[in-house]
């Protein structure tokens, strides 16, 4: 699709999967269990998914998702603390 990155956190699945369901406030998510997309309410088109694998989420996103990006870190940092980034 586009950036294919791995966030590697901290934390159990019922917890990754409790954070995701939260960005429904900024985001359509539809939520495939171990799978969510992520997609624009209003304004710029953009698509971000993510996998929840062992350590972490596996992203890929395409479009205009810069902001949600920004909201998706500092949303993940807060609530699991220390995050590693890897391009994949």
């Amino acid at each position: 699709m586009g950036l294919r990155q791995t966030f590697q956190f901290d934390g159990d699945r019922a917890d990754v999967v409790d954070f995701l369901r939260s960005l429904s406030t900024a985001a359509n998510v539809d939520d495939r269990g171990d799978f969510f997309v992520f997609s624009n309410r209003s304004g710029d088109s953009f698509r971000f998914d993510c996998a929840i694998v062992p350590g972490g989420l596996l992203s890929d996103r395409a479009g205009d998702y810069f902001w949600f990006l920004g909201l998706f870190v500092e949303a993940l940092t807060g609530r699991f603390g220390k995050v590693e980034i890897d391009d994949d």
